[in-house]
């Protein structure tokens, strides 16, 4: 079960409103809501779990409500002690599948696994058909009509721009795996002859089955060749419209109305005026639409670092999370350092660090800024394991820290935490290696870098998507702690470290 089946199903034996709870817990009713509904991201807060199943255990009263408690949890026998019961309920609700735990999380799994593959595949070419109209029915028509229309693209010598919408559901692309085997190898095929592809996405799909999408779609977005948008208003989601365009051989168009697809008819056009008529209309409803991402890898640095910078000059609240610590934090003479150790002076970084490093400060003198880090290991340090965070300048080299030069940059952070009001540290305890950055501006953007070869950001706007990546840091940090941040125990915490990790080199 995923985290929202396991809270409803507790909610619903205990009767219990959305309101009710929040008032038991350091959360919002509508907050609940959006948990109950897959919304946002699992809870990992063990404050707010924890009360929760208090007050769970507390209204598990009747007979018939222990029962389903029990056969849920699987509890034999079933515990009269609050404490007991509130444990078991609290670790039932941790203990859900990644997989399931997070859209959020997943699509953070496929970013940081996204490989550039454009080497074109093998495939039995198929004949396009002869006539200038041709009709296919239901979804398996709609995939004969799609192979087609990917072939006679794949064909042509001359590269084009590509114009894919469709809001109509999506079985038809995901329930056949040996079609969604010759979509992809045939996509690939597309982009490896020089194609590029216009998207526009529906982003009233439900937040999973949008990251979802997106995800699979990773490996060619870090191509460069595809280039995202999406509606910003509300649509009834009745009448809805599929359109593949090649301007200069094919379309392939459909309606359907709701999810009713099974007879639906597909047409295939390779007549100039006709493939003409539906060009006009996907560049009309491209006229009402925004950016849903913007996509930058090693080519576009120039314009990637402008768009770093415009992205930190909005003061607002603010999160990052990076693989070690943010640069913005880094001493100038360090930073320089270190550039010189690891021969990085042909980047000259330095005036785009000072920059940067201007816009974080006078941030910190309006609003919060609020830092993920987690302390190494000691002896990763010493082993040179410790990346250096340069990934959010999108930069090939990979520089690992020396344990002098760290702790010089976690004596930066501990002078911000302890001079500034705004600028806060929150410590995770996880060690894992992440192969992604997250640095999200409240209700404005998050920008999303893959660390791991080849580097890609992405600056997404979209307010559903820029509120599910805000909410999910939240959570790894706690709604209490984030609300109510601990600077001198942060400050403590760091001291400490820098004690012990001072005395682990001294005993070398």
């Amino acid at each position: 079960m995923t985290f929202s089946e396991k809270l409803n199903f507790l909610m619903d034996i205990t009767k219990t409103t959305n309101s009710a709870l929040s008032l038991y817990v350091s959360l919002d009713a509508s907050y609940i809501s959006r948990l109950r509904r897959g919304k946002r991201a699992a809870l990992r807060d063990d404050g707010n779990l924890r009360n929760m199943a208090v007050y769970f255990a507390r209204h598990c009263k009747e007979a018939y409500q222990k029962k389903a408690l029990c056969d849920a949890l699987a509890l034999h026998p079933f515990s009269e002690d609050i404490s007991e019961l509130s444990d078991a309920i609290t670790y039932w609700l941790l203990n859900v599948k990644d997989s399931e735990s997070s859209p959020v999380e997943q699509f953070l799994g496929e970013l940081a696994s996204a490989q550039l593959d454009l080497v074109p595949r093998i495939y039995a070419e198929i004949d396009f058909p002869n006539k200038d109209i041709s009709v296919f029915y239901g979804v398996e028509g709609k995939r004969q009509a799609v192979l087609f229309f990917l072939n006679e693209v794949a064909a042509a010598e001359k590269p084009q721009t590509l114009l894919l919408f469709s809001d109509e559901e999506t079985s038809w692309m995901t329930d056949d795996p040996q079609f969604a085997r010759q979509w992809a190898a045939l996509m690939i095929n597309v982009l490896a002859k020089g194609h590029q592809l216009k998207i526009i996405h529906t982003v009233s799909r439900d937040l999973d089955e949008m990251l979802s999408a997106i995800g699979q779609w990773m490996p060619l977005y870090i191509s460069g060749s595809i280039e995202p948008y999406f509606y910003p208003k509300k649509r009834d989601g009745i009448f809805r419209n599929t359109l593949f365009i090649a301007p200069e051989t094919a379309a392939l168009v459909s309606g359907s109305v709701g999810n009713q697809t099974k007879r639906a008819a597909n047409l295939l056009l390779r007549d100039p005026a006709a493939v003409k008529a539906y060009e006009e209309q996907f560049q009309n409803y491209q006229s009402l639409c925004l950016p849903l991402m913007s996509i930058y890898n090693s080519k576009d640095i120039a314009a990637y670092l402008k768009t770093l910078y415009q992205f930190e000059s909005e003061i607002c609240r603010t999160i990052i999370k990076t693989e070690s610590l943010s640069l913005i934090t880094m001493p100038e003479t360090l930073f320089r350092q270190i550039c010189e150790r690891a021969d990085l002076k042909s980047l000259q970084l330095g005036v785009r660090l000072a920059d940067r490093r201007e816009n974080f400060h006078s941030s910190l003198e309006i609003d919060g800024f609020t830092e993920i880090i987690s302390l190494p290991e000691p002896r990763e340090l010493i082993n040179g394991n410790v990346r250096l965070a340069l990934s959010d300048l999108l930069e090939t080299d990979t520089v690992y820290y020396t344990p002098a030069e760290y702790i010089s940059h976690l004596k930066s952070v501990l002078e911000h935490l302890q001079n500034c009001e705004y600028y806060h540290v929150h410590i995770s305890e996880k060690h894992e290696r992440e192969d992604f950055v997250i640095y999200a501006k409240e209700d404005r953007s998050v920008l999303l870098v893959k660390i791991s070869a080849p580097p890609v950001a992405l600056l997404i706007k979209e307010g559903n998507m820029t509120a599910a990546f805000w909410d999910y840091l939240r959570t790894l940090i706690g709604e209490k702690l984030f609300d109510r941040p601990d600077n001198t125990a942060a400050s403590e915490r760091i001291v400490k470290y820098i004690k012990e990790l001072e005395n682990t080199l001294n005993q070398h």
